[in-house]
């Protein structure tokens, strides 16, 4: 960790308030989102398999908000949501870089967990959707998706979290999850944060979008796993020529046999 890393965390430490309690603010984006889930569900009435495959275009609709969100408004200063771009570019990615992305204790979470209005904010955007959908459809299709979008955000959530967790041997071995955790790498270095890897669940917008540090297509980039092969060469040389550094990839590159703890 950069000695402007740990200066940050001591200060960002000292200024949380006393009342703070990180079990209480994962516990209001769980009641919240997890309540929301029951009651659409005692809504639905004998639901069709074809009402159920709602769940599909609604992932997809959950992946691109998540991805538009991040690209868009949190790393770039909107009118009227400027305070959203302060707290994620000015806190978050100042708390949490490259060098070091863990956390020790509940007050750290005021800086990794999302601000309770986040998850409010990714349900409601569903809501409107929910609406044609029962107008077009029925109601049990528009209550599914609003499901989904909640169980999106559950899901958020936890992939961050774990893309946090640092040294860990089973995750990066993990399908899928060590693809999440290598990109968030990347996309908290410095020089690559505005205009990489937003995707913080499941790089399918990135992929498809151009976002990505890899050139691998859809499929090659969602199982990618650890390691920089395929990564662009120009995102490559920012990465390694900020302060000097190198890459610390938790898995060597072809033909070295070095690794990391990233």
């Amino acid at each position: 960790m950069s000695e402007k890393q740990m200066t940050f965390r001591e200060a960002f430490r000292a200024d949380t308030p006393w009342w703070y309690r990180g079990e209480m603010h994962l516990a209001f984006t769980l009641v919240f989102t997890v309540g929301v889930i029951a009651y659409c569900a005692v809504q639905i009435e004998a639901a069709t398999a074809w009402e159920w495959l709602i769940v599909v275009p609604i992932f997809l609709f959950g992946n691109y908000i998540e991805w538009a969100a991040h690209r868009y408004i949190l790393h770039r200063p909107v009118k009227g949501l400027r305070m959203i771009y302060k707290r994620h570019v000015m806190t978050h990615h100042r708390f949490f870089t490259h060098d070091d992305l863990s956390y020790h204790g509940q007050r750290d979470w005021r800086a990794l967990l999302f601000p309770p209005f986040a998850p409010v904010m990714f349900v409601l955007s569903a809501v409107p959707l929910a609406l044609v959908i029962d107008a077009l459809w029925s109601a049990n299709a528009a209550y599914i998706a609003v499901i989904t979008m909640a169980g999106y955000y559950l899901m958020y959530e936890g992939l961050h979290t774990l893309s946090h967790i640092e040294d860990s041997p089973f995750l990066d071995r993990l399908p899928l999850v060590n693809t999440v955790r290598r990109m968030h790498v990347i996309h908290h270095h410095p020089a690559l944060m505005q205009n990489r890897n937003f995707n913080l669940t499941f790089p399918i917008c990135d992929a498809l979008f151009g976002t990505s540090d890899l050139e691998k297509g859809l499929w090659g980039t969602l199982f990618h796993g650890m390691g920089d092969a395929g990564m662009r060469d120009a995102d490559r040389a920012k990465y390694e020529n900020y302060r000097g550094g190198k890459a610390p990839w938790s898995a060597p590159r072809d033909g070295e046999s070095g690794g990391g703890t990233a």
